[in-house]
């Protein structure tokens, strides 16, 4: 398991009860030194992603423990098969608490945990040598960088990408430049003004932002050196050194890709990055040369597939000019204005495309626009734009595939629309009966679009929310047997299995996070439940401590669990379990509810609990944490008589 914030006083009580109790210079051994497997395996990074050595299974026989004591400090030192050091716990302050954790690769040190006000949790994250330069502060010690101390350049594209891929605005505020930066730079107002608009609402400009693809890394930071902005320009009251259009190069799953950083000003120590970064994709790469600080002396440069007519160029002009433009003041007025203008271009650029395939993008980058707009609240008058749209399409080509995609678009907006304005609760029943006519009118006139099996699976969820379970076995045994080969015929055939599992055996397999190989059958002769949840789960986190307490209450009973985690990559998982103190198995594979493992039984929603029997054979797939509480002592105390002689 990892270490977590706190974890100084568990390494504490071994540090007492087996480590060395210095006594002016004489060392004396409380007890025998603690097991090489038992430091490597036990404490992790408490950030993500830091690559240290980790032994092979049988080199870990070859490790041992040392006592590490010098001037200041004293603790463990692990070393492995060839002497090289491995890991090291100190105690700096003589308190017998460790506040250091230090992780090596090739016998450097790559990554320091630090507990720097001596409490017991963990406060401070270094980088170090080879593993980088990042020094990180976790000032409300829960686990997550809340601040740089410093941080370089290809760093923060670095974790610019991870906040992408995760979608978490915290951590990309963590690099985006602040009101207190602007001061701490000199910055004249008009310039901090514009600034910190480039940069505000980062949770709503993750949430609009493309996705990147599950698995994606980071390679390496692009760009051109720094220059420096003068002070006498009037931008600042001193120097400024900046970054000027940077990229990141990013790797998903063997296709290379781009993510557009933008500009990236020195505060101190750190690198903060003046603008929203974004995913770029698609034939017509639009490079915006610039940003906030650094004008562009000629206009922005569009690259764009050959052939391009001066009225698509006019449009693609407009575009970019708005795209780095965003209204400073978000009045209703100035927001009506700015995306009205833009979706005009969207929809210029949708008609006046020289190919097809070009018409075809332009028109689905218009119409994702425009429902992000209506789900955000952002631009009221996107719905009947999208309206409009619908009814454009239809008219000049019926048979094209964007009629049923926008109108499957329009539907999804209108039915957000109309549930968020839905106070009560029969209106909200109304319009939610009204949104599964709808989805039955849509699956019928466009039996073969892109989206018809998504509708259907809405249709199957919707009856088993409502428990009407003989309804959502015909939805799911449509789209199992029509749209089996789909994501969604792959959910509802794992549905149906779900729904007629009680009774009946259950494998769950896949690899934990140590890239182990477990399966849920190897978990015979104990009373097994099996967790599907997520770090962004709340429920899952709030009925955490009371599946915790049932685990340690009734595991010498013969209870066990296997945690099945679905978030959409594993890198946010290890500090989660570290932070709470999961000691149970966790499986893991990319792609969330999308992925085979929640595909196996077409989870719906977290946590989702499965309880089987010691003979593996399923009692319920709709356990809850109630339920358990009541079911559990039952279960066993059966389960123990059925196997009594």
């Amino acid at each position: 398991m990892s270490h977590r914030p706190g974890v100084g006083s568990l390494l504490s009580r071994v540090l007492l009860a087996a480590i060395a109790v210095l006594l002016g210079s004489r060392v004396v051994l409380a007890a025998e030194p603690p097991q090489p497997q038992f430091m490597l395996e036990k404490f992790q990074p408490l950030q993500a992603g830091v690559d240290f050595e980790k032994p092979e299974a049988a080199e870990v026989a070859m490790c041992r423990v040392q006592i590490d004591r010098g001037r200041g400090h004293t603790g463990w030192k692990v070393l492995g098969p060839a002497g090289q050091v491995l890991r090291r716990f100190l105690d700096t302050n003589g308190n017998n608490l460790v506040d250091q954790w230090r992780y090596f690769q090739n016998g450097v040190e790559v990554y320091r945990d630090i507990d720097s006000n001596h409490n017991g949790k963990v406060d401070q994250a270094r980088w170090l040598n080879i593993g980088g330069s990042r020094w990180g502060i976790d000032s409300n010690e829960d686990g997550r960088i809340d601040s740089w101390r410093r941080i370089s350049a290809e760093e923060t594209s670095r974790v610019a990408v991870e906040a992408l891929l995760r979608r978490d605005a915290l951590l990309l505020q963590t690099i985006l430049v602040t009101r207190q930066d602007t001061q701490a730079l000199g910055l004249s107002r008009k310039m901090a003004t514009a600034l910190l608009a480039a940069v505000d609402d980062p949770s709503a400009r993750l949430d609009k932002s493309p996705a990147l693809a599950a698995g994606t890394r980071w390679i390496r930071f692009d760009c051109s050196q720094p220059g420096v902005i003068p002070a006498d320009e009037g931008k600042a009251a001193r120097d400024l050194e900046v970054y000027e259009s940077a990229l990141a190069i990013v790797d998903a799953g063997g296709k290379s890709g781009l993510v557009q950083i933008g500009e990236l000003v020195k505060v101190g120590q750190v690198w903060k990055l003046t603008s929203i970064p974004v995913p770029l994709a698609g034939d017509t790469v639009q490079v915006t040369a610039g940003g906030v600080l650094l004008q562009p002396a000629a206009p922005s440069v569009a690259v764009a597939t050959p052939g391009v007519t001066p009225k698509m160029q006019k449009l693609l002009d407009q575009l970019r000019e708005l795209d780095s433009s965003p209204p400073t003041a978000a009045t209703p007025a100035a927001l009506s204005s700015y995306h009205s203008r833009r979706s005009d271009v969207l929809g210029g650029l949708s008609v006046a495309a020289a190919t097809a395939s070009e018409r075809d993008q332009w028109s689905r980058q218009l119409i994702d626009s425009l429902v992000s707009l209506v789900q955000s609240g952002t631009w009221p008058e996107a719905l009947q734009r999208l309206a409009v749209e619908e009814t454009r399409l239809k008219r000049s080509d019926p048979k094209s595939a964007l009629v049923p995609f926008t109108a499957y678009r329009h539907l999804l907006a209108r039915h957000h629309r109309l549930m968020a304005n839905a106070t009560e609760q029969a209106a909200q029943l109304k319009v939610q009966q009204q949104w599964l006519a709808d989805l039955e009118v849509f699956i019928n006139n466009y039996p073969q679009a892109e989206d018809t099996p998504e509708a259907i699976w809405h249709l199957g969820t919707a009856h088993e929310f409502a428990a009407r379970v003989d309804g959502a076995k015909t939805w799911y045994t449509k789209l199992a047997r029509q749209y089996g080969r789909t994501p969604a015929g792959e959910r509802a055939a794992g549905a149906l299995l779900r729904l007629d599992l009680k009774g009946k055996p259950l494998v769950v397999s896949g690899k934990n996070l140590g890239s182990t190989t477990v399966r849920s059958d190897s978990y015979r002769g104990k009373v097994l439940l099996v967790v599907y949840w997520a770090t962004w789960g709340k429920p899952c986190t709030e009925e955490l401590p009371g599946l915790q307490a049932l685990y340690a209450q009734y595991r010498a009973e013969g209870f066990e669990v296997l945690g099945v985690n679905l978030d959409l990559d594993s890198k946010p998982v290890p500090a989660y379990i570290s932070a709470n103190r999961v000691t149970w198995a966790t499986l893991h594979e990319p792609g969330g509810l999308d992925s085979r493992l929640a595909r196996q039984l077409g989870i719906l929603s977290l946590p989702t609990m499965v309880l089987v029997d010691r003979r593996g054979n399923v009692i319920s797939t709709e356990m809850t944490l109630a339920d358990l509480k009541t079911e559990l002592p039952k279960v066993l105390k059966t389960a123990a008589s059925a196997v009594t002689p």
